[in-house]
């Protein structure tokens, strides 16, 4: 019976001891693996790869969420754009996804800001982006026959 448990004994320290080598190599190997990077969300990439488009649409959804839309600001931010897209023509998609990452941008910083930090955002980055609109506008030439002199 000694016999049994000493063989007992012997056969689970060996299992113990391939379990632990066995554990021991998969730690190893998980150390040793680099985590793939996390991939880039379409939107991220649109936000990096075009910050000016980005900005603009942002700035626009802005000032809507501000109630600082006039004639003078929305033709303002439209000759942004334009001039943006004429400099560098995107793909339907890509401009798609551009502004729908300025969409959620613009969603995220409402809701972070919450009703009462909303009247400084919109005093700071709504007032700011509504001046820039009004003044891009102002400066446009009304009549094309100028703009040629």
């Amino acid at each position: 019976m000694n016999r049994h448990r000493r063989s007992q004994g012997s056969s689970q320290r060996r299992s113990r001891a391939a379990i632990g080598s066995g554990l021991a190599g998969l730690v190893l190997a998980a150390l040793l693996i680099e985590p793939a990077p996390a991939e880039e969300s379409p939107y991220a990439r649109a936000r990096r790869e075009h910050p000016a488009l980005f900005k603009v649409y942002y700035d626009e959804i802005v000032t809507a969420y501000c109630g600082l839309q006039t004639a003078e600001s929305e033709a303002g931010f439209r000759l942004e754009r334009d001039a943006l897209l004429a400099a560098e023509p995107l793909s339907e998609e890509t401009h798609r996804t551009v502004r729908v990452a300025s969409d959620i941008a613009a969603d995220y910083a409402y809701q972070d800001h919450g009703l009462s930090g909303q009247k400084r955002w919109c005093g700071t980055e709504g007032r700011a982006a509504y001046d820039r609109f009004v003044t891009r506008h102002r400066a446009q030439p009304t009549d094309p026959a100028a703009e040629a002199e």
